[in-house]
């Protein structure tokens, strides 16, 4: 009797990275708007771009590529403290791997990992009308293999269109917006870090990190001063060389929205050009503050026809994107780990969670 086919797991090396990228590019996100985030030319080159470090798992029959799901661990603000936290992202099953139960035993791999104890907590994120991916992550009687998904709420992600009108005038706050240089950088992650620790897993960063990010210099920094003080910062950030963002399909009101606005939304299976609002860092969340920087960055990229950030659903910035038109869809945000729920609650205190983007 011929043996069944079995799926294997491995940490993913430079050799997986085809078969990686067919299975991202055919198992891309459903539900209203079916978005692929792909990662070409090279997976693990766009992972390490952000983290410190990248462990994806890739699980193969019969030398294919089945299943994947990364951890990455990087350096950030837990309860104002500077440590380490983990990120799991990409979890891609084929519709052949699923009849294999394989997702319980990507897990048990990924469980290996995380018994390092590298990391102070693990968060994840599933797209909010992804039904089937939340049923089988979350559900009460889900595998004992797969972790617990602690619900921190919802993260909203925004598409903004720069050709269109703006519906609010700036304030009469006296707010320089002034653009970036190298001689600003040490200011720049000063005021990043000591603002930006106010806010649940905000980055660690530091001017090297800058110096060494790919597709980006200090003058993609927008400022905005007050009284001759940093007031809060932004980014410009197009990461389309390594990381690319495209609409598979429209379904349900989409259709009719899309028909409705013509080519100001993006064609199907057309590679978005946008760039990232990145680095979001407001002292004291100050919407005007905010929306001059926004407002400066929609005039200056006009020649994009998007570009997205992402805000918590209980951060006080979201305010300032109801003055914009938008494209918005939501993910909730998650604490990973293989504990119960009294655990985890004493893991983290009340403050506002942070995701860059830009970094997922």
């Amino acid at each position: 009797m011929e043996k069944k086919n079995k799926v294997e797991f491995s940490l993913m090396t430079d050799a997986d990275n085809r078969g990686v990228l067919d299975l991202i590019n055919s198992t891309y996100t459903k539900g209203d708007i079916e978005i692929l985030f792909s990662k070409s030319p090279n997976y693990l080159s766009a992972m390490k771009m952000t983290a410190d470090t990248i462990q994806a798992v890739v699980g193969k029959i019969e030398d294919r590529i089945e299943v994947l799901g990364t951890r990455s661990l990087k350096k950030a603000y837990i309860n104002g403290e500077e440590t380490t936290l983990g990120y799991l992202s990409d979890l891609r099953v084929s519709q052949n791997a699923k009849k294999m139960n394989s997702l319980s035993k990507g897990f048990q791999y990924i469980r290996t990992l995380m018994q390092d104890n590298r990391a102070k907590l693990h968060i994840a994120t599933i797209i909010e009308d992804n039904r089937q991916g939340k049923i089988a992550l979350t559900w009460k009687n889900k595998s004992p293999d797969v972790p617990n998904f602690y619900d921190l709420g919802l993260m909203n992600t925004y598409f903004l269109i720069p050709v269109l009108p703006k519906f609010f005038k700036l304030s009469s706050d006296k707010i320089n917006i002034t653009r970036g240089s190298f001689n600003d950088l040490d200011e720049i992650t000063e005021f990043l870090n000591t603002e930006g620790k106010k806010k649940q897993f905000f980055p660690v960063y530091t001017k090297e990190f800058f110096l060494n990010l790919p597709n980006f210099n200090p003058q993609d920094f927008y400022i905005a001063k007050k009284n001759n003080k940093i007031a809060g910062i932004v980014a410009k950030w197009d990461q389309t060389p390594f990381k690319q963002v495209v609409i598979k399909k429209y379904n349900k009101k989409w259709i009719f929205i899309k028909r409705l606005t013509g080519n100001i939304l993006p064609e199907e299976n057309e590679t978005i050009k946008q760039f990232y609002v990145s680095f979001i860092t407001i002292k004291d969340n100050n919407n005007k503050i905010f929306e001059a920087l926004l407002n400066q960055v929609y005039e200056d990229n006009k020649h994009y026809k998007y570009f997205s950030l992402i805000l918590h659903e209980n951060d006080g910035l979201n305010n300032s994107l109801k003055k914009y038109f938008t494209v918005k869809y939501k993910s909730r945000l998650y604490i990973t780990e293989f504990s119960d729920d009294n655990h985890i609650k004493k893991l983290v205190d009340n403050r506002t969670p942070y995701l860059e983007l830009a970094g997922l």
